[in-house]
C-alpha cells in the first residue's frame, strides 16, 4: 500500500470513527489526525482504511529502539517511535551530518521506515530540526540559526505548545515563534499561560533546553495491555479463553522484559454491537508470572462474560506496576514454596537465554487443554 492515500482508523465505527493518523499521500487531500472518518473521506473518496495494530507498532518500536542503542548508549526514548540521542562522544571522531545519514539509510533498509533526523546542541533544537524536513529529511539547527529557521514559524509549530495554549499565545499577539522570543511583557505572559510555562517557552524560543539524556524515561509506564480484534463476531467460548490465554501470555511477557511487576489487572470484552465492558482485580502480591495472570484473567473473564452475547474483542491490561526489584513478597502459609523456588528458576532460566541468544530464542509459553481421544502434542 506504499504510495496510497490511507488511514489508520476502525472502520467498524464508521459514524464515530476518528483518524489516528494519515500517511502523506492523504495528507494531500486535507485529511489529517483527529479528524472523523466520514469527513475525510468526502475530502478523499478513494481513501484506503486500515485498522489499528499495536502489536505490531510496539513490535517495530522494540527493533527500532535496539539499533539506536547500538548508535550510543545514550538514548532517552521521546514516545513509540522517537528518540533523542547524545552523539558528543561519538561525534569527536565522526561528522554529525554523516552520522545521521548512515542511521537514516539503516533504518530504511532494515526496517523499511522513513525517518527524519534533527541535529542540535540540546534536545529542543535537535526536536524541532527534525520536524522540518518529514519524511526523509535531516536538518541541522544551531542557535545562531534560530532567527532565519525556527522563529518564522507559526507559533503552533512550537514544540511544547498544545492546542489549548496556541489560542491563549494568539490573544495576547503571538502568532510566531519569533513573536515569542521578542515579546516584552513578560508579566502578560505569565498571567495568560502560567509562570513554569511562560518561563520554559521563552527560552525554548531563544533555543534554550536540556543536554541532559534522560536514561530512565523509558521505564515510566503506567500500564501494559494487549488486545485481540476478531475478524468477525466471535460465538466460541473455547476460542475466546484460547485468546485470553494468548494475551495474559503476552502481557506477561512484556512485564517480565521490562523488568516491571503489576498488581492490577484488567479484562475488557467488547461486544458485537460495540458495548465496551470491563472488570479489574488488584492483587495482594504483585506478579509478572503468566499462569498467575492467565488465572486472574480467566476468572475476570468468567464474572464480566454474559455467555451468549458474540464478541469482537478481547483485553488483557496490567497497571499499578512497580519495578520487579522493589517487590517485598508476603508469602502466606498456604503459598507452595518449592513452586515458588521453581518458578524463580525458570524465569532466570529464560532470562538467560534470552540475553545470550536473544529475545526471540524462546519464551514462555502457555498450556492447552488436550482435547479426550487426541493424540499428544
Amino acid at each position: 500500500m506504499r504510495g496510497l492515500p490511507l488511514v489508520i482508523a476502525n472502520s467498524q465505527i464508521r459514524r464515530r470513527a476518528i483518524i489516528l493518523t494519515a500517511s502523506y499521500e492523504a495528507r494531500k487531500y486535507g485529511v489529517k489526525s483527529a479528524m472523523p472518518l466520514e469527513e475525510a473521506l468526502r475530502l478523499c473518496p478513494n481513501l484506503y482504511i486500515v485498522p489499528p495494530r499495536m502489536e505490531l507498532y510496539q513490535s517495530y518500536s522494540s527493533l527500532f529502539f535496539e539499533y539506536l542503542y547500538t548508535i550510543t548508549p545514550l538514548v532517552e526514548p521521546g514516545s513509540i517511535d522517537e528518540g533523542y540521542l547524545d552523539v558528543t562522544e561519538r561525534c569527536e571522531t565522526e561528522n554529525a551530518l554523516e552520522l545521521a545519514e548512515k542511521i537514516q539509510e539503516d533504518i530504511f533498509e532494515k526496517f523499511h521506515l522513513p525517518c527524519s533526523i534533527g541535529i542540535g546542541p540540546n534536545k529542543f533544537l535537535a526536536k524541532m530540526a527534525s520536524d522540518m524536513k518529514k519524511p526523509m529529511g535531516i536538518t541541522v539547527l544551531r542557535k545562531r540559526e534560530i532567527a532565519e529557521k525556527m522563529w518564522p514559524l507559526p507559533i503552533s509549530a512550537m514544540f511544547g505548545v498544545g492546542k489549548k495554549t496556541v489560542p491563549l499565545l494568539e490573544m495576547i499577539g503571538i502568532k510566531t515563534i519569533g513573536d515569542l522570543a521578542n515579546y516584552r511583557d513578560l508579566k502578560m505572559l505569565e498571567e495568560t499561560i502560567g509562570p513554569t510555562n511562560a518561563k520554559s517557552l521563552y527560552a525554548h524560543a531563544h533555543g534554550e533546553g536540556s543536554k541532559e539524556i534522560d536514561l530512565n524515561s523509558h521505564q515510566v509506564v503506567s500500564s501494559i495491555s494487549n488486545s485481540q480484534t476478531f475478524d468477525q463476531d466471535e460465538y466460541l467460548i473455547s476460542n475466546m479463553k484460547l485468546n485470553l490465554k494468548i494475551l495474559a501470555n503476552s502481557v506477561a511477557n512484556r512485564l517480565e522484559k521490562r523488568n516491571l511487576k503489576a498488581y492490577t489487572f484488567t479484562v475488557q470484552i467488547r461486544y458485537h454491537d460495540f458495548k465496551t465492558v470491563s472488570k479489574t482485580r488488584t492483587l495482594d502480591n504483585p506478579t509478572d508470572d503468566d499462569h498467575e495472570i492467565n488465572r486472574v484473567a480467566s476468572a475476570l473473564f468468567d464474572d464480566l462474560y454474559d455467555g451468549e452475547t458474540p464478541v469482537r474483542l478481547l483485553g488483557v491490561g496490567a497497571s499499578k506496576l512497580i519495578k520487579a526489584q522493589e517487590e517485598v513478597r508476603q508469602l502466606s502459609i498456604f503459598d507452595d514454596y518449592d513452586e515458588e523456588e521453581k518458578k524463580h528458576s525458570v524465569n532466570k532460566l529464560v532470562a538467560s537465554l534470552q540475553e545470550s541468544f536473544g529475545d526471540k530464542i524462546i519464551n514462555k509459553g502457555f498450556t492447552l487443554t488436550k482435547k479426550p481421544n487426541s493424540p499428544d502434542k
